[in-house]
């Protein structure tokens, strides 16, 4: 067997740009808060003054901070990014923030249902579904992207329903006539990798929050099943929960 030669590592200042994304991420640099100077950075990295700059143009054109003439840079990443309450209705979020807010149908395509997507649909492995991803745009920049899995039948009905600008949920509940009763949802934090680094314009190390989510309905059935890749730098997802 052929041996399989190691991946490359990301180049000098991706990992840079990385490491201090983290840092704004996790609040260590907040909001006005400066950055090192390019020197310091250099001496911390180990690198050369090049580097340094491609990193902080890359943080400067993903919003993550701001370069002024004479001062250095500073963090503009706000404390607040859009959050959704739940998975109910993300275009109506958007557009109650007075953002304008649409998607795009990238590919619409018939599957077999893996373990995992079975295994949430209640159906067997190899089961026939229909496959529609779409990204989702905010402002005309790419927020996120994501594919849902169902029954054929179900997911055509959703794409004439103009799945590219209205939210799954009120096309079930308010178009379809579905009754909903709960929606298990499964959130955790994953790097973008190539495919999806490009689709949202970010890194391939870039993190993103993916959210599963699979709506039932009154009688408990699972309808479809989502797996959404939303841009950690533009999105946080916020859940109430009582007892």
């Amino acid at each position: 067997m052929e041996a399989k030669a190691p991946s490359a590592p990301p180049p000098l200042f991706a990992q840079v740009e990385s490491a201090l994304r983290e840092r704004i991420l996790d609040n260590k640099l907040v909001a006005g808060d400066k950055l090192p100077s390019e020197s310091e950075l250099e001496r911390e990295f180990g690198v050369s003054r090049i580097t340094v700059r491609q990193a902080l143009s890359s943080l400067h054109a993903s919003g993550f901070i701001q370069k002024i003439n004479g001062k250095g840079s500073f963090v503009t990443r706000p404390n607040e990014l859009p959050r959704l309450g739940g998975l109910t209705g993300f275009y109506e979020h958007m557009r109650a923030q007075g953002r304008e807010a649409h998607g795009r149908t990238l590919s619409v395509r018939q599957v077999a249902a893996s373990a995992q997507i079975a295994e949430a649909l209640g159906v067997s492995p190899g089961t026939p579904l229909t496959a529609v991803a779409i990204l989702r745009l905010v402002d005309g920049k790419p927020l996120a992207v994501g594919t849902t899995y169902g029954p054929p039948s179900l997911i055509k009905a959703l794409v004439d329903e103009d799945a590219e600008a209205n939210d799954m949920m009120t096309m079930l509940e308010g178009r379809l006539g579905f009754r909903l009763r709960s929606t298990h949802i499964e959130a955790s934090a994953v790097r973008a990798g190539k495919a999806r680094g490009r689709q949202l314009d970010v890194p391939e190390s870039a993190p993103l929050l993916r959210i599963r989510f699979t709506p039932h309905d009154v009688s408990d059935q699972p309808l479809c099943y989502s797996e959404m890749y939303f841009r950690a730098d533009q999105f946080s997802y916020k859940a109430v929960i009582k007892r």
